[in-house]
């Protein structure tokens, strides 16, 4: 495997890191502007071949201006981890004039960040557009006073390496003398860089790929966990608000044949005394037929009619009371699956809160921010996942539960079996009619409140001011949602 020596090209925006590049290179691969602002917005390397050693160049963006912060030219380079990881042969920083404050405090963060105090022996500062390049003399004489002004700023920079050459801009009538420039540059560039052998790699430059991964990892991570953080909320906030609308509809169905069965059980009570008492009557007048003939047959009339309408009232009152309590099972049926429906979304609502808040721990243990390499970033995730996941939100429905207790205890097919029974005792005996008149008026009394209905409105309606308060902290809690959405949304810019 060829050895290959890894050159990193720092500097700011437009002091000519790329034009730099290209000269090293001998190629057009890396794209020259001279704009102070637009400069290199992504990091690149390319490799080539020179008297039989392999260089390979990195361009980076560019550092110590307001344009672009320190972390960020982190991020950028962290396209290059892998090979950066590697360890670096020599570190050319840039300029075209003079130092600025700015570019050395970005220097020295870059140095504490992913270098070490080592990093100045492997540095070299190339100072571009020196006309006077090829003039050793001139060279040495800026060099000194170059020294004095950066070491103003940074002692251990201004004992780096200073090279000075030229690399105007291939183009206009002095197109050839600028192409004659740059080859003498490249000369200079490359007999300076074939000396430099010794490889740099301390050790948070061998951590660098593994930083840089494991950040981007959390990030991808926290992005997708919160994305299902979102539907989760939207799920179950459609969830409550289905579940609440289709409740209060089946509540006000069972009041009104709740009431439908009050009703009924009174003209039941009414009928039924009246036909009793025909019943009643006509066995008086059918028995008195004894002494006076002529009361015979009508006596048999009217305790046959009232027979007969004790019987059909009685059959008739079943077959409505079966249909109303048919509907109030199967409305606690309905509402029991959908319940359960939503006890389901507030589970995996849950699940899903729990699953990012997994990804604090591998956050506050990263290396990447222990050593603060992007603190915008950094504080991006930092504060998403202490928003409001930090506090543990209620998802508990179990006070939604139905008791097995509030279950009704109607049973149709043993009323149908007594009217049955009655209606072939009643004409044997007119006790049993005195019995029935007085059963009757007995469960009137007992059952006309219909203690299991009332019981599930009342749970219900309490239920669900339970829910309208769940519902209205979920959309307090969502809001948050969203500004994480956003807050992270810058986050994938950065990572894309």
């Amino acid at each position: 495997m060829v050895e290959i020596r890894n050159i990193l090209l720092i500097g700011n925006a437009g002091k000519g890191k790329s034009t730099l590049a290209n000269v090293i290179t001998g190629t057009n691969e890396f794209e020259e502007n001279t704009h102070r602002i637009r400069g290199t917005s992504e990091a690149k390397s390319l490799e080539f071949d020179h008297r039989g050693l392999r260089y390979r160049v990195i361009d980076t963006v560019g550092i110590g201006d307001s344009i672009r912060p320190t972390g960020d030219i982190i991020s950028k380079l962290g396209d290059k981890a892998d090979v950066v990881s590697e360890g670096l042969n020599q570190i050319l920083f840039v300029t075209n004039g003079r130092f600025t404050k700015e570019e050395v405090e970005a220097f020295n963060l870059l140095s504490k960040a992913i270098f070490d105090d080592q990093v100045t022996y492997y540095t070299t500062i190339v100072c571009t557009s020196f006309s006077r390049f090829e003039d050793e003399a001139a060279c040495e004489e800026d060099r000194r006073t170059f020294r004095e002004e950066i070491s103003k700023l940074s002692t251990s920079l201004a004992s780096s390496a200073t090279i000075y050459v030229d690399n105007p801009p291939l183009q206009g009538r002095y197109k050839l003398i600028a192409r004659g420039s740059r080859d003498a540059s490249r000369r200079i560039l490359l007999e300076h860089l074939k000396v430099c052998q010794e490889v740099y790699n301390p050790e948070m430059l061998s951590k660098f790929s593994k930083m840089i991964e494991e950040f981007n990892t959390i990030i991808q991570e926290t992005i997708e966990a919160m994305k299902v953080v979102d539907y989760q909320f939207n799920n179950n906030a459609n969830y409550i608000g289905e579940f609440m609308f289709e409740r209060e509809s089946i509540i006000e169905m069972i009041e009104k044949r709740r009431d439908l069965v009050k009703e009924q059980m009174k003209d039941r009570f009414t009928a039924s005394a009246l036909s009793h008492a025909a019943i009643l009557s006509g066995k008086a007048m059918a028995i008195s037929g004894i002494w006076f003939p002529p009361a015979l047959v009508p006596g048999a009339v009217i305790s046959v009619g009232g027979w007969l309408s004790a019987s059909g009232t009685e059959s008739v009152a079943i077959i409505k009371e079966n249909e109303v309590y048919k509907f109030f099972k199967e409305s606690l049926a309905k509402d029991k699956e959908k319940r359960e429906l939503l006890e389901l979304s507030q589970t995996e609502l849950k699940e899903s809160i729990i699953k990012l808040n997994e990804i604090r721990p591998r956050f506050k243990g990263s290396e990447y921010k222990k050593q603060n390499l992007d603190k915008k970033r950094i504080d991006i995730i930092k504060t998403v996942l202490n928003s409001f996941l930090g506090e543990e939100i209620d998802t508990d429905l179990s006070e939604l539960k139905l008791d097995d207790k509030e279950k009704t205890e109607h049973n149709t097919g043993l009323k149908a079996v007594r009217a049955a029974l009655e209606a072939v005792c009643k004409p044997v005996a007119s006790p049993i009619s005195v019995y029935c008149i007085y059963r009757d008026r007995q469960e009137i009394e007992s059952r006309t409140s219909l203690d299991d209905m009332d019981k599930i409105i009342k749970s219900w309606r309490e239920e669900l001011t339970v829910l309208k308060k769940r519902e209205l902290l979920l959309n307090e809690e969502y809001k948050k949602v969203r500004w994480c959405k956003e807050e992270l949304a810058k986050l994938s810019s950065v990572v894309d």
